[in-house]
Order: structure tokens, then sequence, then C-alpha cells
């Protein structure tokens, strides 16, 4: 009884560890200060008015939780390259991102190539090719992403990649695609397959003590 109450508080801790770190427990949101002087940095670099009014929506609106980015992509093409799916320039800054975005507790949720067809409403000829919905952990990780030294390396292959995007934030209403749920049904069956290794093992144990009392007698 005692070794199942210590695996069963070992459960517990790795899960809220795995809690801490997934939803980032601690972090505050952009304070005015702190948005202020990213947006004079960014300011500094010649950016337009649009993109700075956009910026400092993006950093008002931390509210210290998830979010998803909504990634709307045309693709631009080299000239001896199929002129279809995904270019080689934007995989290669896919394949550079990807553990940045892992690594601060961010995954992609969905991505989809999108139909040249509507159901209802109207499409633009020419449209975007593919969505791509991204969780990040917080609007300081994804901030802290695509101002690092790494990151502006890799997004040269994005911008040679990209015709035309849209990458909208979202804030989260209803998620039901959330490892957090897989994590804990994992310690779940990791826990019950060592409560029933544990009673076989005593099962056994309890046997051959019988074989040995009868051998005796």
């Amino acid at each position: 009884m005692k070794i199942r109450l210590i695996n069963a508080a070992i459960f517990l801790v790795l899960y809220i560890a795995f809690l801490a770190w997934y939803d980032g427990w601690g972090m505050d949101p952009f304070t005015v200060e702190e948005i202020d002087m990213l947006v004079s940095k960014v300011e500094v670099q010649d950016t337009n008015p649009e993109e700075l009014k956009n910026l400092r929506g993006l950093l008002k609106d931390d509210d210290g939780e998830e979010f998803f980015m909504l990634n709307l992509n045309r693709y631009e093409y080299a000239e001896n390259e199929v002129q279809q799916g995904v270019p080689v320039a934007y995989q290669k800054y896919g394949q550079a991102v990807m553990p940045m975005i892992l690594k601060r507790a961010g995954h992609p949720i969905y991505i989809g190539e999108i139909s040249d067809y509507p159901v209802g409403g109207d499409i633009k000829e020419g449209s975007w090719q593919e969505i791509i919905l991204v969780r990040y952990r917080s609007r300081q990780d994804f901030v802290n992403m695509v101002t690092s030294i790494e990151y502006l390396k890799a997004a040269k292959h994005r911008y040679v990649g990209i015709e035309y995007a849209e990458v909208i934030p979202t804030n989260v209403m209803l998620n039901l695609v959330t490892p957090r749920l897989f994590i804990l049904a994992l310690l779940f069956l990791i826990a019950f397959w060592n409560l029933l290794h544990s009673r076989e093992s005593c099962y056994n144990h309890q046997s051959n003590l019988q074989y040995v009392l009868l051998f005796f007698y």
C-alpha cells in the first residue's frame, strides 16, 4: 500500500511539473513599459505604422495565457520548382523554427491544404493555399522567439517561400485538442500497468511460498 501511494505521488508531481511548463506558471503579461520598449525597438527598423499598430495590439492583448496563431499562406516557388505543395524554402523555414516552438511549449494544432473552391461565400483567385494553426504558451514566448537571432536567421527562408500571408492571433474560447488530457491519460495507464504488475508479482510470490510450504509438508 505504501509503495502504491509513493507511485501515485510521483505521477502527480510529474503531471504538475508538466502543467507548470506547458501552461507557463509564473509568466506575467507584458507591462506598459515593456510594450513601449519593444515597440520602440521595432520602430527604428523602419517598420510601417500599420505593423507597429498591430504589434502594439498583440502585446496589449497579452494576458499571460496561451493563444493560437492562424497562418494563411500563399507560396512563392523557385523557377525550377514544382508549382504546388510547400516550396523548399518554406520547408527549410519550418524545419528551423519547429524546435524553437516546441522548446517554448508550443506546437502545431492543424495544418491543411485549402481547396480552390468555396462551399459558401467567395474565394478570390490566387488566394491562400495552406492554413496552419499553431499553439503558443503566451504572447511573451512568441515575441521572444521571433526577435531571437536564431529565428531571424531562419526567417530569410520564409520570405523567399511566401508570396502572401496573413498571420492572425486568436484567443481561446474552446480547445479540445490539448496534450494535457493525453499526458494525464498516459500517466493513468502507466500507473494502472504498474498496479497490475505489482499485484501479479505479489501473486507469484505467494504461489512460490505456498509451493515451498507444501514441499516441507
